[in-house]
This record gives structure tokens, C-alpha cells and sequence, in this order.
């Protein structure tokens, strides 16, 4: 009985040797001249994108015969080779591919040994930018843009954008005081910005920055979009005034004009320039009536005007019959003192009494000047009130 098994056995055996050797023979019909012999491919296959343009990346691990990578597109109408020599480390291939056609394009990545002898095939897809990208790239909108000439700040406000559209950032030029260029980027999520010492008189221009993808190799512009900023020479110039710090009830001092200590008479001196009178808030200089006298009192406000003719009007000006107020318009930081006047200010106006008063200047160049008042209120009672706009022309 054993040996009838084993018998079986060899019987099975054979059998199935001999359809493994049928089968290897109809292989053969196939690959007559041999076995098929694949050189390595390329790994990790990368297609960068750009304008016009591509970059194919990948490494090369393995197999030394490797001599020339192809790179097909348009349906392998298209193609490029490349020649290989390897090292015998890990080598990185890198095809820059330009004067393409605007499009995503599928590429077909194969390698051959010095006989012929190819990789499997390698697919990717890269997208190529062109006009049709650039044209459809829109500015970022800007909503505020203000220069104060008092401190050179240049403020802007920027909108929100689409960042599907791969806008990444905003560039801004712009000159200094002294004329020298500056550049500054505005990163995309964010909207505000103060530019320092800009000079007044100039434009500052902007565009949007762009990359439509993380493997896109270039960045993308808008055009310039060129602004002359609004400029505001003072500020807080219209009744009713604003305040800054105040007692909670009446006195107070303005907010955006500086007064010195001589005008701050009021709440143990801390208070001084500001009047809330009647439910307005008034520019103010008072003396008597628990308040000590104002010596050469000044609330005043410093800008930097460009060349040029200019008329400033005080409105609404009421006062008290004891004392002296002036308004002047003087160079640099300070306003000189009362008896300083006739020498050290461009020009002045006695404000005698109460009504409307104006000053008329010329600026030759661009100058720091400072305007505003400069009272001397004894403390027998005496007061000066500005409960109307001062108004800045340019003639």
C-alpha cells in the first residue's frame, strides 16, 4: 500500500512539472530573445509648476547603468532627454522644462540604461501659468490711506482678498522725508499698516504678490497702483473739540493739541486747554475764580507743511475782556512767547476780542511750523473760549 502511494506521488509530481515546463515554453513564444530586462526608475517624482514653465524633480537610487531620463507630455508629443551620469550615492534629477503652453499637463517619466533598456513609466501632472493666470490677478483693495504731516505717519488700511487665489502678500513702495526708497510687506492676513517719515508731497504705489501654488516655482504681480494719500495737516480743529484726559465733569485737555504746564490750571494742574461748556467740548484758557493766572499759556499743534500759500481761520472765538490771547504761526516746535511775537513768528493775529479771525503765510520749502494760541489771563477773572472750527487752506 505504500508503495502504491508513493507511485502516486512521483506520478503528480510530473505532471505538474511538466505544465510548469508547457507554460514556461508559451512564455517564451513572447520574449524570445530573452527576458525582459527593466533599468530603475525614477523616484519620488515631483512636477514643480510655473510661467510658462515646469520643473521635474525625483532620485535616482538605484541601478548605476542608468544613462538617460526621457520626459513626455501632449500625449508623448512632445518630449525632452536628458542625459544621466550617476555617482554612487542616491543622485537627484532636476529638468527645468520652459516655453510651455499654459495648461495642466500629464508627463510620462522614463529611464534607459546605455543599451536601450527602460524603467517602468513614472506619471505626473504640473500645471503651467500663463496670461489667462496673470490677466484674471486683481489688486488688493485698499480702503484708507492718510498721511498726518504733523508726525510724517502714513496710514493705511487694506481689504480682505480671495486667498484661494494664492495672494500671499502686498508690497508697498514708498520715499522718505529725506528721499530715499523704502519697500515694505504687507504679510496677507493682515490690514494695517503705519508708514514712518513719509514725505509729504509724494505718492506711494502697491501690488498683490501671488503664488497659485506650493510647488509654484515664480511669484506673480499685479501692476502698480500709484496713490497720492489724503493729507492732514492738524487734527481735532472742529468744534465741538475732542478731549483727551479729563476730570469727569468740565475741565479737561484736548486731545492732539499739546498744552504746557502753564495752561493747566485746573484739577491740582493736571487739567488745562479743554472746556466741556454747555455740553461741547471748547478750547479754553481761564484765569481767577480758584483758578491761578496763565503766564505765556500755549495749546498749539506741530506739522509739516510742503511749499506753498496758506490761510488759517479761528472761528467762533469768545472771550472775556481781561488778558491778552494771540494766535501765531511760528517755525519748529514751540510757539515763542507773547513778547516774542513781532520777531520769532511767521506771522500772529491779536484775538481781541470775540468773533473770527484769520492769518494768511507762505512756505517757501518744505517747514516744520507750529500754530495755535498764546494767552496771558490774570486771576481777576478772565477767560477765552474757541467754540467754533479753526480751519487750515491751502491758497
Amino acid at each position: 500500500m505504500i508503495d502504491r502511494i508513493k507511485q502516486l506521488t512521483v506520478l503528480l509530481l510530473v505532471a505538474a512539472g511538466t505544465l510548469a515546463c508547457s507554460k514556461m515554453d508559451e512564455y517564451k513564444k513572447y520574449v524570445a530573445d530573452g527576458e525582459i530586462s527593466y533599468t530603475g526608475k525614477l523616484d519620488s517624482l515631483k512636477i514643480y509648476s510655473g510661467r510658462n514653465r515646469v520643473l521635474v524633480q525625483g532620485v535616482l537610487r538605484s541601478d548605476p547603468k542608468v544613462k538617460e531620463c526621457r520626459i513626455y507630455w501632449n500625449g508623448r508629443n512632445d518630449s525632452v532627454s536628458v542625459p544621466i551620469t550617476r555617482t554612487q550615492s542616491v543622485d537627484t534629477l532636476r529638468v527645468l522644462i520652459e516655453n510651455m503652453e499654459e495648461n495642466v499637463h500629464n508627463f510620462e517619466v522614463v529611464t534607459f540604461d546605455d543599451v536601450g533598456n527602460k524603467s517602468i513609466t513614472v506619471f505626473g501632472t504640473g500645471i503651467v501659468y500663463g496670461a489667462r493666470f496673470q490677466n484674471s490677478l486683481l489688486n488688493r483693495p485698499i480702503n484708507f490711506y492718510e498721511l498726518f504731516a504733523g508726525d510724517l505717519s502714513l496710514t493705511l488700511n487694506y481689504g480682505r482678498m480671495d486667498l484661494t487665489s494664492g495672494a500671499f502678500a502686498t508690497e508697498i513702495q514708498y520715499e522718505d522725508q529725506q528721499g530715499l526708497s523704502h519697500e515694505y510687506m504687507l504679510s496677507i492676513d493682515e490690514n494695517d499698516l503705519i508708514l514712518e517719515n513719509y514725505q509729504v508731497g509724494s505718492s506711494f504705489r502697491y501690488r498683490t504678490k501671488f503664488l497659485p501654488d506650493t510647488l509654484c516655482l515664480d511669484t506673480f504681480y499685479t501692476a502698480f497702483t500709484e496713490i497720492a494719500p489724503n493729507v492732514v495737516y492738524f487734527k481735532n480743529m472742529t468744534f465741538p473739540y475732542q478731549r483727551g484726559a479729563w476730570d469727569g465733569s468740565r475741565w479737561g485737555v484736548p486731545a492732539d493739541w499739546v498744552t504746557n504746564a502753564q495752561v493747566r490750571n485746573a484739577g491740582n494742574n493736571t487739567y488745562g486747554g479743554y472746556e466741556l461748556r454747555n455740553g461741547n467740548g471748547v478750547l479754553s484758557l481761564e484765569g481767577g475764580w480758584g483758578l491761578r493766572a496763565v503766564v505765556d499759556g500755549k495749546i498749539m499743534q506741530t506739522s509739516n507743511l510742503p511749499p506753498g500759500d496758506y490761510r488759517i481761520t479761528i472761528y467762533g472765538i469768545e472771550r472775556g475782556a481781561a488778558g491778552s490771547v494771540h494766535f501765531a504761526v511760528a517755525e519748529g516746535t514751540e510757539l515763542p512767547n507773547e513778547q516774542n511775537l513781532a520777531t520769532q513768528a511767521i506771522t500772529y493775529v491779536n484775538c481781541a476780542a470775540s468773533g473770527t479771525y484769520s492769518v494768511d503765510f507762505s512756505l517757501t520749502e518744505i517747514t516744520q511750523v507750529t500754530v495755535g494760541f498764546i494767552g496771558n489771563m490774570p486771576d481777576t477773572g478772565s477767560w477765552f473760549k474757541v467754540a467754533g472750527n479753526v480751519v487750515f487752506e491751502v491758497l
